[in-house]
């Protein structure tokens, strides 16, 4: 049987009178509670040789090993845990992953003269290849029933000068060792002077200042003040510090003078040194520090109540945590769900699913975007875009997006050629543009945002022609497509075809506005089920599947077939535009193009109006003007006012009837309850068992819950203790808060 000896009665006091809330925390710690908060450990920090392991032995009657020069290479931790088995554990904890660990030291028994021993046995497994410092930490656990919860925590001193066993690289060492203890906020810092040195040269106090910069969780510790000579300024000056008059060093925790061994004192017994500390602080000045404030048995009781203080002034906090803890765990649960192996224990989980699934789906559709699936107000990235996960959990809001960016894309790129305005001479500019109009053009403006979406569609610019190149070619087609019109006219087919070849890059166009929402549908499906499922991966990805992808797989050939449909009409059908908006259409575009033929005729009637030389401009004009045998200009017009009124049709269908109807509205019924309650046993085993992994982790999940609901109630029953109990301060200790 293991064997624990240490002081009894040191313990006791380490204890603290305060017993009932250091039980409560050992309670939390039996129901597994330690995973989730941690008890402050007291760290002792230092210049080299300032006593650091002689603090340590007077406060736990644990003999750390204490000689002169370099002795402390490496942490070590002493952790005491009350327990109702007892139980060592000596260990090395290797600070980085790539270092090899080494096994437990087989250790039966300890008793408070065994460290020296253990920390010599460990140098020789952690200071390898004459190594001076190491970040490994030595571990010593000892669980008994008579010892309380603590850690103490003896580190490497800092030290100022270099030789043959303290580099410059063993300085950083320390440094970054001693500093990582000290930057944990659940880290009390005994921080040592010695007496032996100035207080403004040592450097402990400097790196108190930079990690407890409200200096709230740091006991100042005076060593050796038997070395001071009497009546002098040094003594006063360490006497003024002691009772924390110094405003430069005052600490809120206050300071402590301990006298520890000398060196001619190494064989004395416990008692022996704290009668001789006893009678020193009786006498000179030093007797003016009080009581509360030097001495190891005072040091005891206050660390004792400032680690209870600790924990009450933390009890909130933690209750706070395992709630949150146990929230999060019961939805966890709650998503993975009952134990499932019947088919009908399998129909309900699946069921829950869908249920869900419907409900989260429609209301995207909707752009309902309450549940915490679809996130906060702001996206995730900066620069939102296609692929950004808010985006795609905001699926409407990223479908009538990418449909305001279609639109766009159609109107600015959705032509073959633009038809660049016709010169007159001077005189006046007339504007044709076949699937473009240049006016409503400068309108359309993308907003910045939608950018990235429009980088999507990776179209070119139309080719722009000249007026008088495009009805050249249409005099020469006009010729060749005569058909029974009167002469002088053109033949209407003509503009139809025109129409047709301008409207060309409508198909891929629209192709490609029907893959990207498709596409992004599925993504949003994806993560929804995923976040309905997870963590079951099995199961979500045997649903995406077996349901989702068809469903997708099924939809691509739908949509294809439905942009065809929309096509047909406009690629090999008969011009059906509504006749009353075509006439308005077509004479407000014809109204542009006949301001010279009105100065014309003005002239005519008026020509007291104008100058000798507007006249000679305006002959000039009219002989110049070449005459289009066929009517090229009227050709021109019909196929523009055609097309524009076909383009915001197109649109609107591919919107509408394309995405809406055979996209959109169908989401929500991907995965139902309907269909859940239809399937065989061999399906539902297919989508719904469970793998191990599951099974264990509902296990893990179901203990942690379990334990979490216990420390709660261990913790609210203590909450409601303290309104009726009130522990005192007797040491006039100060906390900041």
């Amino acid at each position: 049987m293991d064997v624990i000896s240490l002081d009894s009665v040191v313990l006791e006091q380490l204890h603290g009178e305060q017993k009932a809330l250091l039980d409560a925390i050992d309670d939390l710690r039996k129901h597994g509670i330690d995973r989730f908060v941690d008890l402050p450990q007291i760290i002792v920090v230092g210049d080299q040789s300032s006593g650091k392991s002689s603090v340590l032995e007077a406060i736990s009657r644990v003999r750390f090993p204490v000689k002169d020069g370099l002795c402390t290479r490496f942490a070590t931790e002493l952790v005491l845990r009350t327990d109702s088995q007892t139980k060592v554990d000596v260990r090395v904890l290797p600070y980085s992953i790539f270092n090899k660990s080494t096994p437990p030291f087989d250790e039966k028994s300890f008793s408070k003269d065994d460290l020296p021993r253990i920390v010599e046995e460990a140098k020789k497994k952690i200071l390898e290849n004459d190594a001076s410092f190491s970040e490994d930490v030595l571990r010593i656990e000892i669980r008994s029933p008579d010892v309380p919860h603590l850690t103490l925590v003896d580190l490497p001193g800092f030290y100022h000068s270099e030789d043959e066993n303290q580099s410059a690289a063993g300085r950083k060492i320390v440094d970054r060792l001693v500093e990582r203890y000290m930057a944990r906020k659940n880290s009390i810092i005994l921080a040592v002077i010695s007496a032996r040195n100035q207080i403004i040269l040592q450097k402990v106090l400097s790196k108190v200042k930079l990690h407890d910069k409200l200096k709230e969780r740091t006991i100042g510790i005076i060593t050796k003040p038997d070395v001071l000579t009497p009546d002098t300024q040094d003594e006063n000056n360490f006497i003024r510090l002691a009772k924390n008059l110094d405003k430069s060093h005052e600490l809120y925790l206050g300071w402590h003078v301990l006298r520890n061994r000398g060196e001619m004192e190494a064989s004395d017994t416990d008692e022996q040194r704290d009668e001789k500390e006893t009678k020193f602080f009786e006498l000179g000045l030093w007797s003016s520090v009080p009581s509360k404030n030097r001495g190891v048995a005072a040091l005891r009781k206050k660390l004792s109540g400032i680690l209870l203080q600790h924990i009450k002034n933390n009890l909130q906090g933690l209750i706070e945590s395992i709630e949150k803890n146990i929230n999060s765990r019961k939805t966890q649960l709650e998503r993975l769900g009952e134990s499932r192996s019947t088919p009908k224990e399998l129909r309900t989980h699946l069921d829950k699913i869908a249920s869900k699934f419907q409900i989260l789906c429609l209301h995207a559709v909707e752009g309902n975007y309450t549940d915490e699936f679809f996130g906060g107000l702001y996206p995730a990235f900066d620069h939102p875009s296609a692929v950004d996960n808010s985006r795609v959990r905001k699926f409407r809001a990223l479908v009538r997006d990418l449909n305001r960016t279609f639109a766009y894309i159609l109107e600015t790129k959705g032509s073959r050629r633009i038809i660049l305005p016709k010169s007159s001479n001077g005189i006046g500019n007339i504007s044709h543009t076949i699937g473009q109009s240049e006016e409503f053009a400068k309108k359309l403006i993308l907003p910045t945002f939608l950018q990235p979406l429009a980088n999507q569609y990776k179209f070119k610019d139309p080719e722009k022609i000249t007026f008088e190149k495009i009805s050249y070619d249409l005099e020469s087609l006009s010729s060749a497509n005569q058909g029974n019109e009167f002469p002088g006219t053109s033949n209407d087919r003509l503009a139809v075809k025109l129409f047709q070849d301008q409207s060309q890059p409508w198909e891929e166009i629209a192709r490609c506005h029907l893959r990207l929402v498709l596409d992004m549908a599925k993504e949003f499906v994806e993560k929804l089920v995923g976040h309905i499922i997870n963590p079951d991966k099995k199961t979500c990805s045997a649903i995406l599947t077996e349901i989702v992808d068809p469903f997708f797989e099924e939809k691509s050939g739908v949509l294809e077939s439905k942009l065809q449909e929309l096509l047909c009409h406009y690629k090999s059908g008969y011009p059906q535009p509504l006749d009353a908006e075509f006439r308005v259409l077509l004479a407000q575009r014809r109204q542009k193009n006949v301001g010279i033929n009105i100065l014309q005729d003005l002239m005519a009637s008026r020509p007291e109006f104008f100058t000798e030389e507007a006249r000679k401009d305006l002959e000039r004009v009219k002989w110049s003007k070449p005459v289009s045998e066929f009517g090229v200009d009227n050709l021109i017009e019909k196929s523009e006012t055609y097309y524009e009124m076909s383009l915001r049709t197109f649109t609107d269908n591919v919107v509408v009837l394309a995405v809406e109807n055979c996209l959109m509205r169908d989401l929500p019924s991907i995965f139902t309850t309907t269909r859940v309650n239809g399937m065989e046993d061999n399906e539902l085993e297919r989508l719904a068992s469970e793998s191990p992994e599951v099974q264990t982790e509902r296990k893990e999940l179901q203990a942690e819950y379990d334990a979490l609901k216990k420390g709660l109630q261990i913790c609210n029953k203590f909450k409601e203790r303290k309104s009726t109990r009130n522990y005192s301060n007797p040491y006039n200790i100060r906390f900041k808060h």
